[in-house]
């Protein structure tokens, strides 16, 4: 390496190791209350998931979703009407 590389990283080195110890023990302390909350999170996504997929399975979907063609088409027709609107 180069000695602009090595002073660089040298100057810098130090600060990061403390950052990371820092960042440690902050998580460890911090542990206990995030790690139930982490749960009930995934456990809330991963249940909603499940009920979405049953509800499609279903078909209780009012409407189904449009294709990028579709939606291009829709998207320009909006703008068509909107433009017509400030004339």
């Amino acid at each position: 390496m180069s000695p602009f590389w090595n002073n660089l990283y040298d100057s810098f080195k130090d600060r990061r190791y403390a950052a990371l110890f820092l960042f440690g023990i902050f998580a460890i302390a911090l542990s206990p209350i995030l790690l139930p909350v982490m749960a009930l999170y995934g456990l809330s996504r991963g249940v909603s998931a499940f009920r979405r997929a049953r509800a499609y399975r279903r078909n209780k979907w009012k409407y189904a979703a449009l294709s990028r063609d579709e939606l291009r088409v829709a998207r320009s027709k909006l703008v068509k009407v909107q433009s017509l609107k400030k004339s």
